[in-house]
């Protein structure tokens, strides 16, 4: 028998509600995941859990929610299909890998780097833009190229792929430039046995138009589908969910189109508002009560989203707390020293009892610095989200590399970067083999008609793949742990970082990767995690060996708490965008979403009232009377969303 006793009124009510097609609008610290559980758990009791599909985005969101599953359902709850969008599609991509023209061999997973490389070699091919290298915003709009589809005509075609109608003036010849440099990427892909995280979302959808068999297959297997943070979805996404959902219609879709923020790399919040366009007999209910914040908290996140008008507002019966408090300093400097002073009243008070109670959200990484170097005149330890991510690490990637090669010998992008790894003269052979998608077969062969000297190290390094391959797959096979030491100490490339200057520090992190490997299971299924983001990382650690204050984007922020949450540059060019701003007076919408002009700045109002709804105690907000840009000093102002917050709800603090 299920309790669900400790669920609020609101939150059974989902948990209960009839299988079918369920919109559930869920405000932040509302316990949504906590709905969504007993959902599920209601589902697995009365339908069994072997027909049940949760689809998450992120990797932290699936773990948590397959934790809670145990907790409440015990073994039963092994039996749902928790996964991440990618993790699923690099599934189906898997099994399915000879319909969709992946050849027999195992897949490779390209990360952005090795995506980014294979773009520059489809850009040369097709001679796009003078065979300049493509930069990062050309990448996204390739990427959102390769997801668009025709299915979405009900939205509006091309609007509805995210892809950008062409402008007026030959922006038809640029469109049609684009299709061919994808195309000629995806080729490439495909030539490789490889696949990206567009590919990911985009190849189940090809499946199922090609092969209804398989459709039918998943469609019976999952007869009750799941997803959380549903107005982040993109068209493959949502394709992907209907297409599974249209022949039994039980799908939950929970989320909350004020937290919109993610419509730069293809979300559309409009498949969450208009859900009962392909649903119409679904139930809509609303999870408005908040659990995390303050009274004070809450009612100005409701003030400050109030013009975008998407949900009722939120309510709490949480104590009020103190005021949300406003700080303007003079330039970026001031603005830090505020803040780290602010942290170390806060922990000299007692208010906050360890550093990382507090976090500082800021809407550009470049905004980090000053801050950085306040917390350390302070002596406050601190990690910065995303800043020294182990996988970015040279020798990281570089060993991981040998893995990949021991799991799949063909992995073009995984032996260019172990060619010179390490140096052994085969570094001129790079460009050979992504030109010509060649693999370890070919190794020796291409260093005796480019670089004869380097035979015996290229002879040597394929004879290491082979034995590291072969080990993976003997009875029973070498686990990650195993193959990495072989790796690193008959390459080299171990005794090699050890002679350099900052070899110590490199050590270290190949330590850190030992230990992660060590904890996997067999190589595939770690490699499928440490490539999916699932693998888990160091923890993050603050500048002295303690857990420290977070420095973050809000982006990254989106979805976690802390007591006391400070947003910095709350100004006219940060929060909101420069880019949003000059959107916002382009009346063809050519520069925001199309046929919807200012909608950058409606996004920006989203990223702001995700940066609000973040504490539990305590929301500081600072901006600057002028901050440099380069080597100017330009003059700023407070954020114009302010406008919107009655003066009651701030305070000024000096």
């Amino acid at each position: 028998m299920l309790d669900l006793s400790r669920l609020s009124p609101a939150q059974r009510q989902v948990a209960l509600a009839p299988a079918g097609p369920l919109l559930v609008v869920a405000g932040p610290g509302s316990g949504k995941t906590t709905a969504l559980t007993g959902r599920i758990a209601v589902l697995v009791a009365t339908h069994g859990g072997d027909g049940v599909l949760a689809l998450t985005f992120t990797a932290a969101a699936a773990r948590e929610l397959r934790q809670r599953l145990g907790r409440i359902l015990g073994h039963a709850g092994h039996r749902v299909d928790v996964a991440t969008f990618h993790s699923f599609g690099l599934r189906i991509a898997r099994r399915w890998s000879a319909a969709l023209d992946l050849g027999a061999g195992p897949i490779a997973v390209y990360g952005a780097a090795d995506a980014r490389r294979l773009l520059d070699e489809a850009a040369r091919r097709t001679g796009w833009d003078g065979n300049r290298s493509p930069d990062a915003g050309l990448a996204a709009r390739v990427e959102r190229l390769r997801l668009a589809t025709p299915r979405f005509d009900r939205v509006g075609s091309p609007e509805g792929s995210g892809v950008p109608p062409p402008r007026p003036d030959g922006g038809q010849a640029e469109l049609a430039a684009l299709a061919v440099l994808a195309g000629t990427y995806e080729r490439l892909l495909r030539e490789r046995g490889a696949v990206d995280f567009p590919a990911m979302l985009a190849l189940p959808l090809r499946l199922f138009d090609c092969r209804p068999d398989a459709l039918r297959l998943y469609q019976d297997t999952y007869r009750h589908l799941l997803c959380d943070e549903f107005q982040d979805l993109c068209p493959a996404q949502y394709g992907l969910l209907t297409r599974l959902a249209e022949r039994h219609r039980s799908l939950t879709a929970v989320g909350d189109p004020l937290q919109t923020i993610y419509g730069w790399r293809g979300a559309d919040v409009r498949f969450l508002l208009e859900f009962r366009r392909d649903f119409p007999e679904a139930q809509v209910l609303s999870l408005d009560q908040n659990f995390r914040s303050t009274r004070r908290i809450v009612a100005f996140a409701n003030a400050l989203g109030a013009p975008l008008g998407e949900r009722r507002d939120l309510w709490t019966e949480n104590p009020a707390g103190p005021a949300v408090a406003l700080h303007v300093a003079a330039d970026g400097r001031a603005e830090a020293a505020f803040i780290a002073g602010e942290i170390a009243r806060l922990l000299d008070t007692g208010a906050i009892t360890t550093p990382d109670e507090a976090a500082i959200l800021y809407r550009t990484n470049r905004q980090a610095h000053d801050l950085t170097l306040a917390l350390r005149a302070r002596g406050i330890p601190y990690h910065v989200v995303g800043a020294g991510d182990l996988f970015a690490r040279r020798e990281v990637r570089a060993a991981v590399a040998y893995l990949r090669l021991a799991h799949n010998p063909a992995d073009t992008a995984a032996l260019v970067r172990v060619l010179n790894a390490p140096p052994r003269g085969l570094a001129g052979l790079a460009r050979h083999i992504e030109r010509f998608g060649a693999t370890v077969e070919h190794l020796p062969a291409l260093a005796g008609a480019h670089a004869p000297e380097a035979v015996p190290a290229a002879a040597s390094l394929a004879a290491l793949i082979h034995s590291l391959h072969a080990r993976s797959r003997a009875a029973p096979p070498a686990g990650p742990g195993e193959l990495l030491d072989e790796a690193l100490e008959r390459s080299g490339y171990r005794a090699w970082l050890t002679g350099l200057r900052d070899g110590e520090a490199r050590q270290e992190h190949l330590t850190t990767l030992r230990a992660l490997a060590q904890s996997g299971g067999d190589l595939e299924s770690w490699l499928t995690e440490l490539q999916l983001g699932e693998a888990g990382d160091a923890p993050a650690e603050g500048t002295d060996g303690t857990r420290g204050v977070v420095l973050t984007t809000v982006h990254a922020a989106k979805g976690k708490e802390w007591r006391v949450v400070f947003v910095a540059g709350v100004e006219d060019g940060l929060l909101p965008h420069a880019r949003a701003l000059l959107e916002s007076s382009d009346p063809a919408g050519l520069l925001g979403a199309p046929g919807a002009p200012g909608a950058g700045l409606e996004e920006e109002l989203r990223v702001a009232y995700v940066a609000v709804t973040r504490p539990r105690d305590r929301l500081y907000l600072t901006c600057c009377r002028a901050r440099r840009h380069g080597e100017a000093l330009e003059a700023r102002r407070p954020s114009r969303f302010l406008r919107h917050v009655p003066p009651g709800l701030l305070r000024r603090a000096a």
